[in-house]
This record gives structure tokens, sequence and C-alpha cells, in this order.
């Protein structure tokens, strides 16, 4: 076969690919759209308020609601005995349904969890520390601000701030509706901007210009470590704020924190974006991802290979794949992306979690032993996600060469 035929057949093999390729990335967005859709409209039905209602409101004898959503606790006299309004916010795994209780002055009896799409251990941290117990008594001209009058719960930061969020928002809508003369405060939630901020700042930054050193030079390979080494303590120990498959999940389903309060949420996911588009390297994954480091760093004691046996690495890829495909589904259409996010991040950084996370850290831990960062390279659902920027860029590239390459011929006629 001549060097035009061999040619010629590697260029229809790319070409069947790239068909197939693009093939399954459309079933794919399909999937992606109806999982989003089913997720919306299950989401529009709203849960039976009547038990939740006269559980803040336990001195009212009847109960009025308003077109605005304003239930109306009346005694038998027919005097007003108290309000109650749902607030909402979006936490760490989406919205946050609040039911708030007042009395007829917009004192705060109760507070009600209605619905929510955080996983289960970040609400009974809040049980445990008493953290709805902190809003009796406050009322609707109350900053009710998570570090400031209210107390927060270390590693369910997003779920506290987003409850805090809702309240606020309930008992100041009970009092704009309903108590004459009410001066509501305008809602100048300071902007947090601090350690975890700075920190996760500085990771990005140092680990872009690192990546530009040569890959021999003992800066970068003894930077790396250093910001691995952050990572795992600050990001992980210190603060349990690792990227999750929840966070993407949101992002997706439209479910995004107050960019005041979580601050920290926007950069990771803007910063992973930025950088991935203008250098093509996933930073967070390769350089200060918590669990990825601590996997690392396991595999540096007993010098820990890559493993990639060719018959069956690519199978091995696609199940990682397949599983990230499976979860974002499952979170789209249940609309409980904390639910969906399976990865043993928090079981690791806080030692909390059901006994499937438990074995799973295990497996993972100790075949970090053996195999260099097995759960990145063969389960993480983040590594296919993110790579897929790198490929939206490298098609990016792609075209504006060949559209740059097919407009140089024109312009040497014309001149």
């Amino acid at each position: 076969m001549d060097k035009a035929a061999i040619r010629n057949a590697f260029q229809e093999r790319r070409a069947r690919q790239r068909r197939r390729q693009t093939l399954i990335s459309l079933t794919a967005l399909l999937i992606l759209v109806g999982a989003w859709l089913i997720g919306y409209f299950a989401t529009q039905s709203q849960p039976a308020l009547d038990a939740y209602v006269a559980e803040v409101l336990p001195q009212a004898e009847r109960i009025e609601t308003g077109a605005d959503g304003l239930f109306t606790g009346y005694a038998n006299d027919d005097s007003v005995v108290g309000y109650a309004k749902v607030g909402i916010a979006s936490g760490y795994g989406g919205p946050i349904a609040m039911l708030v209780g007042t009395d007829a002055n917009g004192v705060i009896l109760d507070v009600s969890v209605i619905s929510h799409s955080e996983t289960p251990n970040f609400f009974r941290q809040l049980e445990r520390a008493g953290f709805y117990r902190q809003f009796t008594d406050a009322n609707y001209g109350d900053s009710l601000t998570v570090g400031d009058d209210i107390d927060g719960v270390s590693g369910a930061t997003l779920s506290s701030e987003a409850v805090a969020q809702s309240i606020r928002q309930a008992v100041r809508g009970i009092a704009s509706s309903a108590i004459a003369g009410a001066v509501i405060p305008p809602d100048n939630q300071p902007i947090k901007f601090g350690v975890p901020e700075v920190t996760l700042l500085a990771l990005f930054i140092v680990s872009f210009f690192l990546h530009r050193i040569h890959a021999r030079s003992p800066i970068k390979r003894y930077g790396r470590w250093v910001v691995m080494a952050v990572g795992v303590l600050v990001l992980g120990f210190v603060l349990n704020k690792p990227l999750t498959l929840a966070n993407i999940i949101s992002l997706l389903a439209g479910y995004l924190p107050d960019w005041r309060n979580n601050l920290y949420w926007f950069l990771l996911l803007g910063g992973i974006v930025i950088v991935t588009s203008i250098q093509g390297k996933n930073p967070y994954c390769s350089w200060f991802c918590p669990f990825g480091a601590a996997q690392e760093f396991l595999g540096s004691l007993t010098g820990a290979k890559p493993y990639q046996p060719r018959e069956i690495y690519s199978k091995l890829q696609w199940l990682q794949r397949g599983l990230a495909f499976t979860a974002i589904v499952l979170g789209l259409a249940l609309r409980q992306p904390g639910a969906a996010s399976y990865e043993p991040f928090g079981t690791l950084f806080d030692l909390e979690g059901t006994w499937a996370q438990w074995v799973l850290l295990a497996l993972v831990l100790f075949g970090s032993l053996i195999i260099y960062r097995p759960f990145c390279n063969y389960l993480c659902p983040l590594d296919p996600v993110v790579g897929y920027i790198g490929e939206v860029r490298h098609w990016v590239k792609e075209t504006w060469a060949k559209r740059n390459s097919a407009a140089q011929p024109a312009s040497g006629t014309t001149s």
C-alpha cells in the first residue's frame, strides 16, 4: 500500500472517530437537557406546609394563607398571634427552604426545614451544634449573618450560611408584608474575603507560574510538593472545602449561592475554568486538590507507579466518564447535587460518612500505596468534567488555526 493510500485510510479512520465522538456528545447533551427539565418541573410542586406552619405557630387556633405566601395565625378571638413565611437560599447542594414563624411583632418564635438538597451529614452537623436555636428571639432588624451575630458550623459553612440567608429573607418578608411601620434595614451583607479566599488565590497563582517552569527544575518539583501540602492541610483539614461533583451539578442546575458570603465557591470554579482555558492544564486536580495530594503523598512512601494497562486502560477511562455522567444526570433529575456526589472527600477530612464511603476511602488509601492516584485516575468524576474544558479549548484553537490557514492564501492573492 502506498503512502497516499495509508494517509487516506488514516484520515478516514479519524473522520469516523470524530463522527462517533460527535454523536456521543450530542446524545449526552440531549440526556443532560432531559434530566435538567425533569428536575426543573419536579421542583415546581411545593410540599404541603400546613403541618410545618402549625409547628412554628403552635399558639395559633386558625391559620390563613395570603396570596404572597404569608401565613397568618389567629387566636380564638380572631386576634393575630403570629406570622409564617418561607425563605429560600442556595447552599452546598442546592436550594434550602426554611419556614420561619414569628409573633405579631416580627420576633422569631421557631424555624423549620421545609426542603433541601444537601447531604444528610451537613444538616446533622447543624442539628448537633444547635444552630437553629440561635435564631429564636431575633427579629427582622437583626443582620442574622454567620460570623457576626450567628455562629457558623465548621464543616457545613455553605449550609449554615444558606440557612441563615433563607431565614433572614423570610423574616424580612414577614415584616414588609404584615407589620405596619416596620423599618427594614438594607441587606448589606459584607463581602467575605479572608484566609480561605487568599489561600485559594495564592494556590492558583503559584501553581500557574510553577507550571510554566521546566519540568526538571527543582523549583517546580519542590514547589509542587509545598502547594500540595497546603492543599491537604488548609483546603482539606482546616477548611474542608474541596471541589466536589456537587459544585458542578449545582452550577448546571442554576443553584448559585450568594456571592458575597461564598466568594470562595466562585473563585474555585472560576479559577479552574480560567486557568484551564489559558494554559490547557487543570491546576486544581494536578496541583492542590487535597484528596489527590493525599493519595500522592501516600504513594510517595512506597514508590507507587501509574497503572495504565494498554488492553483495559481505555475501558477504565470510559468507566470513569460513565460514573461522572450518571451522577450528573441523577443530580440534575433529582435536583439533589449533594446526594449524587460519591467522592469520599468529607469522610477523610471531617471523619464523617456512610459505611460505603468509609469502605471506599479505605480502598483508595490502601490502593494509593500501590497505584499512583488510583481514585483520580479511575473513579474521580471531576477529571472528565474539567477535562471537557480542555477539549473545548483544543477545539477552539484548532478551529481558529484552520480559519487562519484558509485565509492566508486568499490574502496573498489580493496583495
